[in-house]
């Protein structure tokens, strides 16, 4: 590649740099030479910070991915847009309900078609569990941090109102029911979406491009990327390691010591058939503690999740039998509908990429997210830890506040405003469930 202009002087530095053309599946996307940011992984938060800044009217910010976008963890979750009722467990962890649930009613407004309320279920359990008491005060406070942008208050239900709701339920098992209210998504949809708006606004999504390695000269933070046409060079003032799972592996191919302690914590779900939920049901495990959700989605039942230390590369991932009857053991405790191995229609994991924190367990470690900063020259590598894809949005705004600022930008964000949105469409048949199991 031809030489790259030195570092930004302005923000209305001209932007005249050698062009090279990788093709992606769906087009020839051109790309420049040079970027303010490079942005990469193309998951809720890396497509997430592209939109923030793409709001402010960056439109040299290029996002890298690849697979193709949504495809990796961020369509693994739990399909959950919640402040996380669990999380009231720990105190340290109310600010992250808080803004979870702000962020819950942001974008129930902003997407209608792809976050939507969702009614639950929160049974007491006869023996074990917790007491009905203490599922009240959490509840009571979960509402308390989403007055004025409730979805709808706690109630206690009579047994034919919890039936109703939720037929499957054994009814030896449980002596009450609370409903409480959250909100459910699509979330490989909702990717693709904020992906959209990301190219609407003018900036770059880039797919099947891998990061070979990065590393720093006069020139900023050059990047080697491999796509379907062979190997070139880009250069940005500002990178964001948003690789999540594979972040610390892009900094040991390239030399960089990462600031913190990160390991990645694996949780699988299985989807069964409908089993005629007009609820999602929020259980316990009484011998762990841990709390697990089966929902109505997508005309299918999800169950999930699981979670164990990951120990080795992210791509070695894989669904375990052990975590598949773990689910369909806690399930068949709970449920009048038992369930076996020839009833799942499919099973993924996905993997929460989180900083360490002491001696915590993986439960206890908290969700809240960390950004770490790698300087050279003024030139900055930020790499993401944690963080909730309810809460993407929050993150990538207080990134996005931090890269303009560091540039002399004091342009707000505006992904709350509708209009920096790009509008609904109808995903590709293969990328629809229930042909996305097979895909993705």
């Amino acid at each position: 590649m031809g030489q790259s202009t030195p570092h930004y002087l302005s923000n209305t530095i001209n932007l005249v740099h050698l062009r090279v053309e990788i093709m992606t599946k769906e087009a020839t996307l051109k790309l420049a030479g040079r970027y303010r940011v490079v942005v990469l992984g193309g998951g809720i938060h890396g497509v997430g910070v592209a939109h923030d800044l793409a709001s402010r009217g960056w439109k040299d910010v290029l996002v890298v991915e690849k697979s193709i976008v949504g495809a990796g963890t961020s369509s693994k979750s739990t399909k959950l847009i919640h402040g996380g009722l669990r999380y009231l467990q720990h105190p340290r962890d109310f600010p992250l309900v808080a803004e979870g649930l702000g962020e819950r009613a942001l974008l129930t407004k902003l997407l209608p078609e792809i976050v939507k309320p969702l009614p639950f279920v929160f049974p007491v359990m006869k023996k074990g569990g917790m007491p009905r008491f203490m599922i009240k005060i959490g509840l009571m406070l979960y509402d308390f941090l989403s007055r004025g942008r409730s979805l709808g208050t706690h109630k206690w239900l009579s047994t034919e109102q919890a039936f109703n709701d939720a037929p499957i339920l054994d009814k030896s098992v449980f002596k009450g029911f609370y409903r409480f209210y959250d909100g459910q998504t699509d979330d490989f949809a909702l990717t693709q979406r904020v992906a959209d708006s990301v190219r609407m606004l003018g900036a770059s999504v880039v797919e099947h491009t891998t990061v070979e390695r990065i590393m720093h000269d006069q020139n900023g933070w050059r990047i080697t990327l491999k796509g379907p046409d062979g190997v070139h060079d880009v250069t940005a003032k500002y990178v964001v390691n948003a690789l999540g799972p594979w972040a610390h592996e892009l900094l040991d191919a390239s030399g960089i010591r990462p600031k913190v302690v990160g390991f990645n914590n694996s949780g699988i779900h299985l989807i069964v058939r409908d089993l005629g939920l007009k609820a999602g049901l929020f259980l316990q495990s009484p011998e762990d503690g841990r709390i697990f959700f089966v929902l109505p989605w997508e005309g299918f039942t999800l169950i999930g999740t699981t979670e164990d230390i990951v120990d080795g590369p992210a791509d070695s991932c894989k669904v375990e039998q052990r975590q598949v009857d773990y689910l369909l053991e806690r399930c068949n405790r709970f449920l009048s509908v038992k369930l076996t191995d020839s009833d799942v229609i499919s099973k993924f994991t996905g993997m929460r990429w989180l900083a360490r924190g002491g001696d915590s367990s993986i439960s206890d470690t908290s969700r809240t997210h960390l950004i770490t900063e790698h300087r050279e020259s003024g030139d900055i590598l930020y790499t993401i830890y944690g963080g909730k894809l309810t809460a993407y949005r929050a993150l990538s705004e207080e990134l996005g506040d931090k890269i303009a600022r560091a540039f002399g930008d004091r342009t707000a964000s505006a992904t709350k405003k509708v209009e920096s949105w790009a509008p609904a469409r109808s995903l590709p048949p293969d990328l629809q469930v229930p042909r996305r199991f097979e895909k993705i």
